[in-house]
């Protein structure tokens, strides 16, 4: 095989998914833990054992949860400031009259109340395009303050109902989606030197056509995504040795406040390191619960040894919470509302991915 075409192949955006773990369809990545996962629902003797681990929110918080109600466990002065529109009546006026009402002012975060992966979640810079937004997406949509803190991280938090403290299992750190302009090349000349960027021309083509052919200033930083998600580029990245005793002590002080809330993924944004230490100058977007993944496992730097490690050592936890749960008379849901939440989540999911792809005309970079 000529060197020239091996060069071409691996430059594919299939070599480029398959060569890197952090890009494998999640039924390969999760192929080694299904049987984990398996033992331990064969020790419980029921197939969604993890329902019952964050009892208060539907499925664990594992389907279907509704993101507003989890915000709405966790101290005020933690969260963004967040608008709940219901898919009834008039719902544009209802939406333009609270957001009057509340304060915020644009630009500002929508997305929609039941949603996994940055799906439909969209930064909305006006009232024409937020009218936009909520024609095209008749579903429970939040409306929530942009928040300005130059970092966002991923923190990982575990307690055993039967204990006081509890432990920060993972720090993943996000880089945003940016590029350094040297003076002479497109946007799109520099997106295709890097690999994760070349991964996201598509979808730049579908929706933003026109900023591919920009050619920005020598050592201009460039933002081409605000959305902290890795599908639209952002790079995670291993923190685990920020790991500490002060910030183990801030989010036991957050979770003492959360009844019934044990498990999950806090999605932070702040600006200084030492300050969200300190419990200040700091903002958790959402909170997810027993579907959510320590992200710092995506970091190309952590070997996959250490990676599925991580995500049984995650599973363990589960059962062990579980067990606990269950002991003091929580039960997990049985199969038969297991399947039908599942068929409904899954239902809900198709839709609004449908709907997202006749708005576009891709569904690349959303899931």
């Amino acid at each position: 095989m000529s060197k020239t075409l091996i060069d071409y192949f691996k430059n594919t955006k299939t070599f480029i998914r398959y060569r890197y773990w952090e890009y494998w369809p999640i039924w390969l990545v999760y192929l080694p833990v299904i049987p984990v996962a398996l033992f331990y629902a064969f020790r419980m003797r029921r197939f969604f054992f993890f329902s019952n681990v964050n009892p208060i929110f539907k499925t664990g918080a594992f389907l279907g949860a509704s993101k507003f109600k989890i915000l709405s466990q966790i101290p005020g002065q933690y969260i963004p400031q967040t608008i709940l529109i219901r898919n009834t009546g008039d719902r544009i006026r209802s939406a333009i009259d609270q957001l009057r009402n509340s304060g915020i002012s644009y630009p500002l975060i929508v997305k929609p109340d039941v949603g996994e992966r940055g799906l439909l979640v969209e930064l909305i810079n006006n009232e024409s395009e937020l009218v936009d937004y909520l024609s095209a997406n008749e579903i429970d949509i939040l409306i929530q303050e942009y928040i300005t803190h130059k970092n966002e991280c991923g923190i990982f938090y575990v307690r055993k109902p039967s204990e006081k403290k509890g432990k920060i299992v993972s720090v993943g750190l996000k880089a945003f989606f940016n590029i350094i302009g040297d003076g002479k090349s497109t946007v799109r000349q520099l997106m295709e030197r890097i690999p994760r960027y070349r991964l996201q021309i598509e979808r730049f083509e579908e929706r933003n056509k026109s900023i591919l052919d920009q050619v920005p200033e020598e050592d201009e930083v460039l933002q081409l995504e605000p959305i902290g998600n890795h599908s639209r580029g952002t790079t995670f990245i291993d923190g685990n040795h920020l790991i500490s005793k002060e910030l183990d002590d801030l989010f036991d002080n957050i979770n003492a406040q959360m009844p019934d809330v044990y498990y999950g993924r806090f999605d932070v944004k702040y600006n200084k390191w030492e300050d969200l230490v300190k419990g200040v100058e700091f903002k958790i977007l959402e909170m997810n619960g027993v579907a959510s993944e320590p992200i710092h496992i995506y970091d190309q730097a952590v070997p996959i040894r250490d990676k599925y490690k991580c995500l049984f050592g995650c599973w363990k936890t589960l059962f062990e919470i579980s067990n606990i749960q269950k002991s003091r008379g929580i039960l997990p849901i049985k199969l038969p509302v297991a399947f039908r939440e599942f068929m409904n989540y899954k239902n809900y999911i198709k839709s609004i991915n449908l709907n997202w792809r006749n708005e576009t005309g891709t569904s690349f970079g959303i899931s």
